[in-house]
């Protein structure tokens, strides 16, 4: 190949086109166009000269304009309220990795949890022609507006919480058997005085777990008893303190998620309780440094990666492979993890 640049773009100020690398190439445009959509029945010795051609002419494809003409972006919206601790950062890292692997990429938005903020970020979204949005709805009821937008064709996949405004595939956890199964474990420790430690959030995942702890105090013929902090964890210390002044304090608690685990944690901390020997705890959802604490905590820990990862498949599957199965919803199961926080001794 002896052209070079200078033979077709005088001066080699002009961006070099599709047009400039068909003729370095000596193919047509036809073909100079398919090399780059990955047209399988290109011969290799053609698809080798076209992308020396655009190598030599530094040639770079409009991708923006490309994605606009076939009304796709090659991106994937993914929506949490944030990114908090390490649950969810698994479970978008396990999402990316499966949007990779298909040649996507993925945008990432926060909705603070917030309906308005989700709303605004799903428009953005939509408006830039996004091929699909993975989501933690945001906590409040439907929105008609939102609903239309949506069944206009762009895929969606809910994961964590469900999405009340939409039928749409769902990838959720047994959070009620999850939390029956920590109190159980408390109860079979012979604990009779169990308090669940709730947050005053209006979540579906909450309202589950705290169905969970009760059934299974009812099931034990046991009385539930309930703290609640407030929406970031405010009032730990001040229940805490309740606890040490009442006659009958709780001997065990279960928490309700990652917030109300270190808001009492550290809680206890400050007034010296000892865990396990006055205070049994089992936690909802693994908290980073709760395997490092001097009584390492025992935890309901959610399959995170599992959850990320088929979130994401089961989007893919309805964009890359423009899948029309009706929407389902997908319960993974919880793993109760033994430390010693529970009272289990040291294995």
């Amino acid at each position: 190949m002896s052209s070079t640049l200078k033979d077709h773009n005088p001066g080699g100020k002009r961006r070099a086109t599709l047009v400039d690398v068909a003729r370095l190439a000596a193919v047509g445009l036809g073909t100079a166009s398919r090399v780059f959509n990955d047209n399988p029945n290109v011969n290799v010795e053609t698809v080798r000269r076209v992308h020396e051609a655009a190598n030599l002419l530094g040639y770079q494809r409009n991708a923006v304009a490309r994605n606009l003409r076939m009304r796709r972006s090659a991106a994937i919206g993914i929506i949490v309220p944030h990114i908090g601790g390490p649950f969810m950062d698994n479970c978008i890292r396990a999402a990316q990795a499966v949007i990779r692997a298909q040649k996507y990429v993925s945008v990432l938005a926060f909705s603070n949890d917030d309906r308005e903020t989700e709303i605004e970020e799903i428009d953005y979204l939509l408006q830039r022609q996004i091929d699909g949005i993975l989501i933690v709805p945001a906590q409040g009821g439907s929105t008609n507006q939102m609903d239309s937008r949506l069944l206009s064709g762009t895929p969606i996949v809910a994961f964590d919480q469900p999405l009340s405004w939409l039928k749409a595939d769902e990838v959720l956890v047994s959070n009620r058997s999850g939390m029956e199964m920590a109190t159980h474990h408390l109860i079979e420790h012979g604990h009779k005085r169990i308090t669940c430690v709730k947050i005053s959030r209006n979540v579906y995942t909450l309202h589950a777990r705290l169905e969970g702890y009760r059934r299974a105090m009812r099931s034990a013929q046991l009385e539930p008893d309930i703290a609640e902090l407030g929406p970031s964890g405010e009032g730990a210390l001040e229940v805490v303190d309740c606890w040490l002044k009442s006659k009958k304090p709780p001997t065990a608690i279960v928490t309700m998620n990652e917030i109300t685990s270190i808001e009492i944690l550290l809680a206890l901390a400050s007034r010296n309780v000892q865990i396990p020997q006055q205070l049994a705890i089992v936690a909802f959802d693994d908290v980073q440094l709760g395997p490092m604490l001097r009584s390492p905590l025992t935890v309901v820990r959610q399959p995170a990666t599992d959850i990320g990862h088929l979130g994401a498949t089961l989007l893919m599957k309805r964009v890359v492979e423009k899948s029309t199965d009706a929407p389902r919803r997908t319960l993974l199961n919880t793993e109760l993890v033994l430390r010693e926080s529970c009272g289990c001794r040291k294995s």
